[in-house]
């Protein structure tokens, strides 16, 4: 259909418009096609770029983090076998000697545990006494000892291969292990703790300690062992790192404090008396201080940093895109670090920009040559095609003598000929191909949609049948069950039983006509046998079915129907089968011993009933889809039900002209509403 419509258009442009203009199109199409290669490599080239930039500070992150994990667990564990032999009674607080050979031991031990961070393990105990054991930055080995027997002060003693002390390297005088902030935080917290990181005594260097109180066998408070990893260690790692030409990797805290960086920048100041940390938003690093900017402003805090996170963003000071990759970094004794890596695009895309800018060469040499031929083929073929087209206009003027000097052997003129010929063969033959083609796709179109249409139908018809006779048989199989328990030989059946039985397969029977009429419904609608009835005799005959399966589940059924209601103009098997479904649902999905109310009230010519229970509720998600065909809940699935109960329920209730709804939130039970009309000749 649109071929036609589209040829007198395409007729009246090939008529106004000339050859060298069609041709000039053309060769302007080479020009188009080189800048579009041009710009789809270079967006590839971009793509490449976030990819690899991607796969890189995932590739850092992980060597950090597990460096990390490696770094960080070793001092907890000298912690906990330092805690666990003093609470064994393995280890004399008040012998220091034996105190410090046992430390210069666990010393030596983990340094096989390529324990090399420059690091201390300290004993201090409730009496002032501390033994400290360590590698200073600038020196060898050494020993800190507070012996409160020879005053107020701590002698730092160096030592040899065997941990004997040979020489005192310095002495602190007033030095009390209690007042230290280390060991208040461990006595507060009475557990396993990381303390804030403090510069060590006499010692250009940032420790971080993890720290944990000491107990005898009786629960008394000896003291505190401690285990301080040195700071600087974590940035001289950082600074080993490859990250691209110019990127950066650093660590903070959730304050925004640096831990450690890959820069030279230090990350505190001061004395040990009074030092400061250096915050990442006052970094003295470009780079750090605008990517820990860019975080903060993105997420109002660090603290809101909870998974890994890659984004973008472009730097205010040289306005070069970076690459951010942010991973938390966190255990159960409160560490809670962020680690930071940033890659500058320009890493990336400066080899891209050179192949860029070869590649736009490369085309410019590739499209003068190629515009060249263009213009040489194009004049080559328009000579003869504008000399026929000017011998044409002379036909039409009667000038048979107009000369031609087509001085080549082609058939210009038989190709024309021969062309319009095979054209106009070719276009009767497709459009009679694409009606035949277009018929035969409208009836199996049509063929396609009356099967998926017979399929849906008999499926629902099938499923309606199982779903409907259930409710009752079950209650049948009950009282059965029951009855086949009693001792004897024979058994005394109640008339009452006896009635309930009859009547429930007579209920079954009058089911299977309902479904048959349902399944009609479903191609002409359903049909309704509507009568007056008052709603709560139609009420106690439907939960009669189900009153063994209210038993069971050990329900509690309130039925708060008022009996002055107006009669109503419904079919009492449908609105029973309502009644029935709803209840049977509710019974389903929910525990033992869930409560049911029923009521009703007239509202403006329409009766609102309910069903009502305290049950688990139901997700705004699945109320949402409660009354598809098919739909089943997954609060408590008991039974094998095929989710048509709902879907049924919904199309009575249509069918007499009302609606019906749910209400439902989790833990808080649900509601079921629907309308029926009134009778309004005995109202």
């Amino acid at each position: 259909m649109v071929i036609p419509l589209l040829r007198p258009i395409l007729s009246r442009i090939s008529r106004k418009t000339s050859l060298q203009v069609i041709l000039a199109c053309l060769v302007l199409q080479i020009p188009a096609t080189v800048g579009l290669t041009g710009y789809l490599s270079y967006r590839n080239g971009q793509k490449a770029v976030d990819s690899l930039a991607n796969q890189l500070t995932d590739e850092i992150g992980d060597h950090v983090e597990q460096k990390l994990k490696d770094y960080l667990t070793i001092p907890q564990l000298v912690t906990r076998l330092n805690a666990d032999k003093v609470q064994a009674g393995m280890l004399d607080l008040n012998n220091l000697s034996q105190v410090q050979h046992h430390l210069w031991q666990q010393f030596q031990q983990f340094n096989d545990f390529q324990f090399k961070n420059p690091t201390f393990i300290t004993i201090a105990t409730e009496t002032g006494n501390s033994v400290g054991i360590g590698y200073r930055p600038a020196d060898r080995l050494v020993v800190d000892i507070c012996d409160r027997s020879h005053g107020k002060k701590v002698e730092v003693w160096r030592l040899n291969d065997w941990g004997d002390r040979v020489q005192i390297r310095q002495v602190f005088a007033n030095y009390d292990p209690r007042q230290q902030p280390w060991y208040r935080a461990a006595l507060s917290a009475g557990k396993l703790v990381w303390v804030d990181p403090s510069v060590s005594v006499g010692e250009d260097d940032l420790l971080l300690s993890v720290d944990r109180p000491l107990y005898n066998r009786q629960g008394k408070l000896l003291g505190v062992t401690n285990a301080a990893l040195s700071l600087v260690d974590i940035s001289k790692f950082l600074q080993k790192l490859e990250i691209g030409q110019t990127g950066q990797a650093f660590i903070m805290e959730s304050n925004g404090a640096l831990v450690g960086t890959s820069t030279s920048e230090k990350i505190f100041f001061g004395s040990p008396v009074r030092s400061q940390r250096i915050n990442a938003l006052k970094s003295e690093n470009s780079l750090t201080r605008q990517t820990a900017s860019y975080l903060h402003k993105k997420f109002n805090d660090f603290k809101n940093i909870s998974r890994p996170i890659s984004a973008q963003f472009k730097a205010s000071e040289d306005g070069q895109i970076q690459f951010v990759k942010v991973r938390p970094f966190r255990d159960h004794q409160g560490l809670n670090w962020l680690v930071a890596i940033v890659i500058p695009e320009q890493d990336f895309m400066g080899k891209i920009h050179e192949n860029t800018r070869n590649t736009i060469l490369l085309c410019l040499a590739a499209l003068s040559i190629a515009v060249a031929v263009a213009i040489a083929a194009s004049r080559w073929i328009s000579r003869p095609i504008l000399q026929l087209g000017a011998a044409t206009k002379a036909l039409t003027k009667n000038d048979w003598q107009y000369p031609i000097t087509i001085e080549r052997a082609d058939e210009l003129g038989m190709l024309a000929l021969s062309f319009q010929q095979m054209r106009d063969e070719l276009g009767r033959s497709r459009l009679l191909l694409e009606e035949y083609a277009s018929g035969l796709e409208q009836k199996n179109e049509q063929l396609r949609t009356l099967e998926v249409e017979l399929r849906q139908q008999l499926n629902l018809f099938l499923h309606a049948v199982s779903h409907d006779l259930r409710n009752p048989v079950i209650g049948t199989s009950i009282v059965l069950n029951h009855l086949n328990a009693q001792p004897g030989e024979s058994i005394a059946v109640p008339r009452s039983v006896l009635h309930r039985m009859i009547d429930s397969n007579h209920r079954q029977l009058e089911l299977i006509n309902s479904l048959m009429d349902t399944h009609a419904a479903e191609i002409w609608g359903i049909t309704l046998h509507c009568q007056s009835i008052a709603l709560g005799e139609l009420v106690e005959a439907a939960i009669a079915d189900l009153q063994p399966l209210i038993e069971r589940e050990e329900a509690l059924l309130e039925n708060l129907i008022p009996n002055d209601l107006p009669r109503l103009n419904v079919d009492p098997l449908q609105i029973a089968r309502v009644y029935q479904n709803l209840i049977a649902n509710a019974l389903k999905h929910n525990p033992p011993g869930v409560t049911l109310k029923l009521n009703a009230q007239p509202v403006s010519g329409w009766m609102n009933c309910s069903v009502s229970d305290n049950g688990v509720g139901i997700s705004p998600e699945q109320c949402e889809k409660l009354f598809n065909p098919y739909f089943r809940g997954n609060q408590r699935p008991k039974s094998v039900g095929l989710g048509l109960g709902l879907y049924l329920c919904q199309q009575i209730v249509q069918a007499h002209g009302g609606s019906i709804s749910v209400e439902s939130q989790l833990g808080q039970g649900t509601t079921f509403c629907f309308t029926l009309p009134i009778d309004r000749l005995t109202t």
